[in-house]
């Protein structure tokens, strides 16, 4: 049967309900295909070739077809595939080192598609202030010589990962070069690792199915001068510092474990935040500083500190408010056993872990005894000394600051008074001043009138 115009006309007309409004004649049957859809062309050409009888073009060489072609085997049914799972840091980290691969074998490489007979797919993925360009999905046959010394090998990558694919990375290979595979997949993860562009930078983790990665910026204005919290805070701060980063060898050489971790604790608005701000800015760029959110710590922390570890190098693990997931067994919360497993991991690690809670007590004993957390320091409120220094310091560079009477401001604030307590009469004598100086009267105004501090309204809403 051979399908004419004349042909196409009536069955178009016959076939299309409606009137003849919503009717189009089919003039040209390569120009409708090309206008569909990309996804359904490939199914409607094969059905309208197999109902003609003949092919009229030549059909695009299919993923399957052109790992057979590049390995010179009949079909895939003779070769042997070794697959590896991506998490969402890898499914980067490792389409870069094939990237890196195909670029310098480019002379003797091929790439082909990845799927059906779709072209291959590239993609590009910002991280900081740089842009990197690397496969989303495709194949490429390195020939002998080129990865492999004696064998050809077709990567496969797919790096998409939702109900229709699954992220992996895949080495194609005659059975009797299994080991060959196993050995490019563990080159190509090495390799991918050391790219991974989230080293030495500062980052979230977040649970967007899966452990995931976003570059963060870190407060420019917080320092050791700013943020004034009692001397022993920084001497187990910078213990810890200093078992991972310069002291890990020794540590590990006499079996003592080079891992620390310190679990800072007090009333809210006392500095436990800031002060791990300070430090992870102090250590960023020499150390990976990741920021674990809640939900990321009570279900992947395990996955953080693996992540980590792959990262190599000292790494601080910053855990504010632990005690929002992380209770007492009785509790029944999972993020314990989460928390548990992963601080037993790898004792030689060059980790430090920072962590922060409101309330000690809250947490089971198993969770902060020595060996995963090393120390527990205590982020109380400010003595009256303390008070001073935290005042002189927000008022410093604000018009009139110099000339406030510290001592009568400070004498005047009631106890249990924290440093962002201080902080927000500052802010608020800023707004009432009429051309943003501060004053003493300005400052003991907004300290009597009590509104610094947040309180719920006491009584019934009718």
């Amino acid at each position: 049967m051979t399908l004419t115009r004349d042909h196409l006309t009536e069955l178009t007309a016959g076939s299309t309900g409606g009137g003849a409004a919503h009717r189009r004649v089919i003039d040209d049957v390569g120009d409708w295909l090309d206008g569909l859809d990309y996804g359904v062309r490939p199914t409607l050409r094969a059905l309208g070739e197999l109902l003609v009888g003949v092919a009229e073009r030549e059909t695009a060489e299919n993923a399957e077809r052109f790992t057979a072609r590049c390995l010179g085997v009949p079909d895939c049914g003779y070769l042997l595939d070794e697959a590896r799972n991506l998490n969402p840091v890898s499914r980067l980290t490792v389409a870069l080192a094939l990237a890196e691969w195909i670029e310098e074998h480019a002379a003797v490489c091929e790439v082909g598609p990845g799927e059906c007979a779709y072209p291959p797919k590239w993609t590009q993925t910002e991280i900081g202030d740089q842009r990197y360009r690397h496969p989303l999905c495709l194949r490429v046959h390195f020939p002998a010589g080129s990865l492999l010394q004696d064998a050809g090998c077709v990567v496969h990558i797919e790096a998409r990962d939702s109900i229709m694919h699954s992220a992996e990375v895949s080495a194609f290979v005659t059975p009797d070069n299994q080991a060959h595979a196993r050995a490019v997949l563990d080159r190509l993860a090495d390799r991918a690792n050391e790219l991974n562009p989230y080293r030495s930078r500062a980052v979230r983790a977040t649970n967007n199915h899966g452990l995931s990665f976003t570059v963060i910026e870190l407060p420019a204005t917080v320092t050791r001068e700013t943020v004034i919290v009692p001397d022993e805070v920084w001497t187990e701060v910078d213990l810890g510092v200093i078992a991972v980063r310069d002291r890990h060898e020794v540590l590990r050489a006499h079996g003592l474990g080079a891992r620390r971790g310190v679990l800072l604790c007090g009333p809210p608005g006392t500095g436990k935040s800031a002060v791990s701000a300070v430090v992870a800015r102090e250590v960023v760029g020499e150390f990976t500083v990741i920021y674990v959110e809640a939900k990321a710590g009570e279900d992947l922390l395990t996955a953080v500190v693996e992540e980590a570890q792959r990262l190599g190098g000292p790494v601080l693990i910053v855990l504010e408010d632990v005690d929002l997931w992380c209770r007492s067994r009785g509790s029944g919360d999972g993020g314990l056993s989460e928390l548990l497993q992963a601080m037993d991991i790898e004792a030689d690690a060059r980790i430090l872990t920072l962590a922060s809670t409101n309330d000690a007590a809250t947490l089971d004993k198993a969770a902060i005894r020595t060996g995963r957390f090393d120390s527990v320091v205590e982020v109380g409120y400010p003595s009256r000394v303390d008070a001073a220094r935290i005042l002189a310091a927000l008022i410093g560079d604000i018009p009139g600051g110099r000339e406030v009477d510290t001592a009568a401001v400070v004498a005047a604030l009631p106890e249990r008074t924290s440093g962002s307590d201080i902080r927000e009469v500052v802010r608020r004598a800023v707004l009432a001043g009429e051309d943003g100086s501060v004053c003493t009267a300005t400052l003991l105004g907004e300290i009597g009138n009590g509104r610094y501090r947040a309180a719920v309204p006491a009584g019934l809403y009718l």
